[in-house]
């Protein structure tokens, strides 16, 4: 059976009916700046965290500085994404079973890309031939279309770890069903090999050789798979903070790029300790500047555009200088309290730190209690206005023991109010930015589940029985810690389904209303996607 279209359910996409007033702007001004609020907050404590707890990760470590420009074999150096400009780094704290196919599975370290421009155990690698006899030259240099490897230190892990990729789709990766999965890993399998592949439009002379060079744009292809080592704009969550996904394009989607953000997405260039050195040294005079602008100059160097763009990301105020902004671009510790700092300066905040108080209780207080509170919302609504009273809002909260202090309310009622001059509050705006609308990956596997509900039911007619008859309680984040029963469980699930059809027919539109609510309690993705997939045996 097809897969149903996905229509997200967001209040951005909803006029309420108040003084004939639209509010779609303000709540998507407001999704954006809690969902910023939110990635900052957690960006900011795990850096401190990791400053702590993985220092030895984040120790500097120098690279090979060639003074000729050119890549060795045996070279410690960099590697620097163009879409992302972040470094490729290791995460050794995140492991992923890897099957390679050979023998027993065994463990490999997530990879990502970040904007922490100090040379350390989590980025350096160094290059090693493959081959003696690969028909190159002997004369030490990588060779465009030579087989090669990359391989972390002893500083990062006692064993040894390449960078791989497995030619296979992984799920929980942040994949896209044409990408495959690319770590460190602990055994020189095939697929850790790679080779470099010259991108022709990059406005540069190719040296009178096929020799590859420091900071020019190369894409690196997996010699097994073809597929090319890739990063984009997608966050992930690392013990590190936010930073940006790695994978691998697979060939076709390679040879289908043509979009300048989608070959950027796998332009790679080696860089090394002394070009990060230079950024630096161009982000402070660009901070110390008396006329400090981030936006880039024609005029800009390669190391002041670079510069620009990093101190872009750092929230740095303008007149700053009397903060150097090495120690941002090079220390964790100092990089996390710099964001927390800037956050609890900004009079925007309260609301999102009453918010971000109030969310997580909501969310630990079961997986099928966001929908409950939503309904009670509904319930209280008489009016079918989108609105309740601020006391009743209280109320609904109450439920599950969640006090509202004085404050609280205040700035609540600020943030929800639909009229100066009442005391309603909006509460389908509370929950769009509790849950803002769903993640493609998470359309996705909830579109997968009804497809297959509706193949196996007769006439393509889902029916209540249909999902009694097959949702696995084990999925219940509540059953795996031993806190209900699968019976209760079961129960449970199927109290949650109202169904408007006499016939007991479950539409595609009442399997998303249900599961956008399971999203909203489910902050995590890749728990979301598991949670759906074990529900229904996919």
């Amino acid at each position: 059976a097809a897969r149903p279209a996905f229509p997200p359910r967001t209040i951005a996409a909803m006029t309420l009916v108040a003084a004939g007033q639209s509010w779609a702007d303000d709540v998507q001004v407001d999704e954006r700046r809690l969902q910023e609020y939110l990635h900052k907050k957690k960006h900011g404590m795990l850096l401190k965290g990791a400053a702590l707890v993985m220092k030895h990760t984040l120790e500097p470590l120098p690279t090979t500085n060639a003074s000729d420009g050119k890549v060795h074999m045996g070279d410690s150096l960099m590697l620097r994404n163009a879409a992302t400009g972040g470094l490729l780094q290791a995460d050794v704290t995140d492991t992923i079973q890897v099957d390679d196919n050979s023998r027993a599975a065994a463990s490999g370290f997530a990879l990502s890309t970040g904007t922490l421009l100090t040379s350390c155990a989590r980025n350096v690698l160094t290059v090693s031939r493959v081959n003696d006899g690969d028909g190159f030259p002997e004369d030490g240099f990588l060779h465009y279309g030579q087989t090669f490897r990359l391989g972390a230190g002893p500083q990062l892990n006692d064993r040894p770890a390449y960078l791989y990729s497995c030619g296979t789709y992984a799920d929980g990766q942040h994949l896209a069903r044409d990408e495959t999965l690319s770590c460190l890993y602990s055994r020189a399998t095939p697929g850790t090999q790679w080779s470099c592949v010259r991108l022709q439009a990059v406005g540069l002379g190719d040296g009178g050789d096929d020799v590859v060079r420091l900071g020019w744009p190369l894409r690196i292809e997996s010699a097994p798979h073809g597929g090319a080592l890739g990063s984009d704009a997608t966050l992930r969550m690392t013990h590190y903070g936010n930073e940006c996904r790695v994978f691998s394009a697979g060939p076709a989607q390679v040879a289908a790029s043509s979009e300048e953000n989608h070959v950027a997405q796998t332009a790679w260039s080696f860089v090394d300790s002394q070009w990060a050195d230079e950024v630096i040294a161009a982000a402070q005079r660009v901070v110390g500047d008396a006329n400090f602008s981030l936006e880039c100059d024609p005029d800009d160097g390669p190391s002041v555009r670079d510069a620009r763009t990093y101190l872009a990301g750092l929230d740095i105020p303008k007149g700053w200088g009397h903060i150097d902004p090495r120690e941002l671009l090079t220390n964790a510790d100092k990089r996390g309290e710099h964001f927390l700092t800037v956050m609890d300066l900004d009079p925007t905040s309260s609301a999102c730190k009453t918010l971000h108080r109030i969310f997580p209780l909501i969310r630990n207080a079961g997986m099928h209690k966001t929908r409950k509170l939503r309904q009670m919302c509904m319930q209280a609504d008489t009016h079918d206005s989108g609105t309740i009273a601020i006391r009743s809002f209280a109320g609904v909260l109450s439920w599950i023991a969640i006090r509202l202090k004085q404050q609280e309310m205040d700035i609540v009622m600020e943030l929800l109010r639909v009229d100066p001059h009442s005391d309603h509050v909006d509460y389908r705006r509370f929950f769009s930015l509790m849950a803002p609308p769903m993640a493609e990956i998470r359309g996705d596997v909830v579109r997968d589940a009804y497809a297959k509900l509706r193949a196996g039911a007769p006439g393509g007619v889902v029916e209540a029985a249909d999902l009694q008859r097959h949702w696995r309680p084990r999925c219940h984040p509540e059953v795996q810690r031993g806190v209900l029963s699968e019976d209760e469980a079961m129960d449970e699930f199927l109290r949650q389904w109202d169904i408007a059809d006499a016939d007991g027919r479950v539409s595609w539109e009442e399997f998303l209303d249900y599961y956008q609510d399971i999203s909203m309690a489910v902050e995590q993705t890749e728990v979301f996607v598991e949670i759906v997939r074990h529900g229904w045996s996919l």
